[in-house]
C-alpha cells in the first residue's frame, strides 16, 4: 500500500495500522493499493481508493483497468445535520435574532411561521440525497428527487428525471409533453427547499441553469455538493428575482471564496467554508476495510465508481 503525499498527516498513523493488520506492505514506491486523490500519486496502483468522496481528479486520469473507490462513510448523515440546521436557522430567523441580542432589540413584531409550502426538492439521490431525504420528511416535508435516471431511491416520495423535468436548454419548464402521474403531483413553485447534492462531473458542471431556477418561486437554495453545479451569475439572478429567497451555500465556483465575491455582502446568503460533509479517518479505514473484503471475496466494492458516472 502507498499512501499519497497528499492523504493528510494525521490519518497516516491509522491507516498504516489498518493496512499491517491485513498483511499490506506499507511502501513509497509502487504499489497494488493507493490511497491518494492526486493521479500523480497513484504509481501503477491496481486499486485507488479516494479518501474523500469527491473524486473528480481521479475518475477521468486513471486508466479503465484501475479499480477507483471512494470514501463515504458517516458523511451522509452529518451532510443531512447540516441542511437541517440550515433548513431551521433560515426558518426561524436566527440571523435576524442574533443580530437583535447584539443591540438589544427587543422585536417580535414579524415571528417565524411553519411554511405553508410543504415539497423540498433534492437534485441527486444517492446516499447524500437519502440522508438529506430522511431528515427533511421528519420536519414534515414531502421529498422529491432529481436524478440523471430517475430510478425509484430510498427515502424519496417521488424521484423524476431531471431531463424530463426541466429542459436545460429552455428558459422554462418543459410543457411539450403531458406530464405522467407521479410529474401532475410535482409543482415547482410548490417547493420551499432546494437542495443540491451533486458531485462534480462533466454533466453536472453549471447543471442548475437559469431557466431551472424560474421554474421555482422563493425557494431557499442549499448546496452541498459542488460549487460547479450552479453559477455564480446564475444564483445571483436568482436572488434579484425572488426566485430564490435564501441562498446557504457550503461550496462555491471557486473556493475559497474571494473576499471581493459579492456573496459576502448579502444577507439574504450564507456562507459557509465546506465544512458539512468533513471526511473523519475512521470513514477512510471502514471504507478501505469493506472495500477490501469484497475484493478478497472476488466482489466488487460498493465503493466501487462507475467510470462513465463520475461516481
Amino acid at each position: 500500500m502507498r499512501l499519497g503525499d497528499d492523504v493528510d498527516p494525521g490519518w497516516r498513523d491509522a491507516l498504516t495500522a489498518w493496512a499491517r493488520s491485513h498483511g499490506l506492505e506499507v511502501t513509497d514506491g509502487d504499489a497494488t493499493l493507493a490511497i491518494t486523490t492526486d493521479p500523480g500519486q497513484v504509481v501503477n496502483a491496481a486499486w485507488v481508493h479516494s479518501p474523500f468522496a469527491g473524486v473528480e481528479h481521479l475518475a477521468p486520469a486513471l486508466p479503465d483497468d484501475v479499480l477507483l473507490t471512494r470514501t463515504t462513510g458517516t458523511m451522509p448523515g452529518r451532510i443531512a445535520e447540516y441542511v437541517l440546521t440550515w433548513v431551521l436557522a433560515e426558518r426561524w430567523q436566527v440571523a435576524r435574532y442574533l443580530a437583535q441580542s447584539t443591540t438589544a432589540t427587543w422585536d417580535a413584531s414579524k415571528p417565524p411561521a411553519s411554511p405553508d409550502r410543504r415539497t423540498a426538492v433534492v437534485v441527486g439521490t444517492g446516499a447524500m440525497g437519502a440522508a438529506i431525504a430522511g431528515t427533511l420528511a421528519t420536519l414534515g416535508y414531502r421529498v422529491v428527487g432529481l436524478s440523471r435516471t430517475g430510478r425509484p431511491a430510498r427515502a424519496f416520495d417521488a424521484v423524476l428525471p431531471l431531463a424530463q423535468a426541466f429542459d436545460a436548454t429552455s428558459p422554462e419548464p418543459t410543457t411539450s409533453r403531458a406530464p405522467s402521474p407521479t410529474e401532475q403531483v410535482f409543482d415547482t413553485a410548490q417547493a420551499d427547499v432546494l437542495v443540491l447534492a451533486l458531485p462534480h462531473t462533466p454533466q453536472t458542471d453549471g447543471l442548475i441553469t437559469p431557466g431551472l431556477l424560474r421554474a421555482f418561486e422563493r425557494v431557499h437554495l442549499v448546496n452541498i455538493g459542488r460549487g460547479s453545479a450552479v453559477r455564480t451569475a446564475t444564483l445571483l439572478d436568482a436572488l434579484d428575482s425572488g426566485r430564490v429567497r435564501h441562498a446557504t451555500l457550503d461550496v462555491v465556483e471557486r473556493e475559497p471564496l474571494e473576499a471581493s465575491s459579492p456573496l459576502w455582502r448579502r444577507p439574504d446568503v450564507t456562507i459557509t467554508p465546506h465544512v458539512s460533509g468533513l471526511t473523519l479517518p475512521s470513514d477512510v479505514v471502514a471504507g478501505l476495510d469493506a472495500a477490501l473484503t469484497a475484493i478478497r471475496a472476488g466482489a466488487r466494492p460498493e465503493s466501487a465508481v462507475a467510470r462513465d458516472r463520475g461516481y
